[in-house]
């Protein structure tokens, strides 16, 4: 699945989207304001629900629970490992309520384990500043996440979810989430354009 990655990279310009593979999915992620597709790899199934592993041409590896980050590797600073307790599912009609739940995590590099946040969950207007591309944004519902973290320090700004209810089970298919102050990205469940008459798809070929 990594050189299924890299192959996607191949070649191609940070301008130009890569070609892209039928057979596999994709993530449209944004990171230290680069734009990439990482690849499904495998899915992780834990008591708490499928976690999917997305992976990068160039060695990050993204893990998310219903859309919630739980993982990372590859990055300048990582969530090794991250512990929701009873978080709430997604709601279609969450109008003037407030979900809270709690989150733990451990952070590399210094070996900053047991991080606790306090997180809030409120339903907002779809926002005009967000890096979603396939879709508008009056298609989703959105909620913006804001945290009390210990220690303070690792305090992480808010987070916001759009999440779609056409299926009529619950779909993030895009957030922002950050896991410093300083590092931030996006996440998009990308479905890519399909190739002209007579083009073949060259990633993981």
């Amino acid at each position: 699945m990594l050189d299924s990655a890299r192959l996607l990279y191949r070649g191609e310009s940070a301008a130009t989207q890569p070609n892209f593979n039928p057979s596999y999915r994709y993530l449209r992620t944004t990171i230290d304001g680069r734009v990439l597709y990482m690849v499904l790899g495998y899915i992780d199934q834990r008591a708490e629900g499928p976690v999917e592993v997305w992976y990068s041409g160039t060695g990050e590896v993204v893990r998310l629970l219903n859309g919630q980050l739980v993982g990372t590797t590859g990055l300048s600073i990582d969530w090794r490992d991250v512990r929701l307790a009873n978080p709430p599912v997604w709601q279609a009609h969450t109008a003037n309520t407030t979900q809270t739940y709690a989150r733990e995590r451990d952070l590399m590099p210094g070996y900053r384990f047991g991080i606790r946040d306090d997180i809030a969950r409120t339903s907002i207007a779809p926002p005009t500043d967000s890096a979603l591309a396939g879709v508008p944004a009056s298609a989703l519902r959105w909620y913006e996440e804001r945290s009390v973290s210990r220690p303070a320090t690792a305090s992480v700004p808010p987070a916001r979810f759009g999440v779609s209810f056409a299926s009529g089970a619950p779909q993030v298919v895009y957030s922002e989430q950050c896991i410093s102050r300083d590092l931030c990205m996006s996440f998009e469940q990308w479905t890519p354009p399909a190739p002209a008459a007579g083009t073949a798809a060259r990633a993981g070929t």
